[in-house]
């Protein structure tokens, strides 16, 4: 896939609030594929540690994953679990297509100021395909 295919986002979310990020242009024959997340506190200095979820609905704020759960995608964590050295964890469930919207969920300190980097590899395919991929992102197991 050529560059014009990628797409980065990135920008700040604050400990707890689920935050939603729009993907969907309205067609249900494209969509993307999560190639890579990644995270770290405002304050790299500092010794905090936290987490994020990614998912395809707003399944709401937990300290619990669930990677039989179809609509969770993508997890990173930073400085987890020992704050005494930076350390850094992401997967990303790269077979997922994504067709609507995705969902952020972090966690740590409440408050805390969370920088979060998304890349985004855009798909095209048939309604039809597209009909199964949201069937799978809202599927739980």
């Amino acid at each position: 896939m050529g560059k014009g295919n990628l797409r980065t986002i990135r920008g700040q979310i604050v400990v707890p609030e689920v935050t939603r990020i729009d993907l969907f242009d309205g067609k249900f024959t494209t969509g993307y594929r999560l190639k890579d997340f990644k995270i770290t506190p405002q304050d790299i200095s500092s010794s905090f540690e936290i987490a994020c979820r990614i998912t395809t609905e707003d399944i709401g704020h937990t300290t619990n994953y669930d990677w039989s759960d179809n609509r969770e995608i993508g997890w990173a964590a930073w400085n987890v679990p020992i704050n005494s050295r930076f350390g850094m964890f992401s997967l990303v469930d790269e077979d997922s297509v994504i067709i609507e919207d995705i969902f952020l969920d972090p966690l740590g300190t409440s408050e805390l100021v969370v920088n979060y980097w998304i890349e985004l590899e855009r798909v095209t395919f048939s309604e039809a395909m597209g009909a199964m991929n949201m069937v799978r992102n809202r599927s739980q197991a």
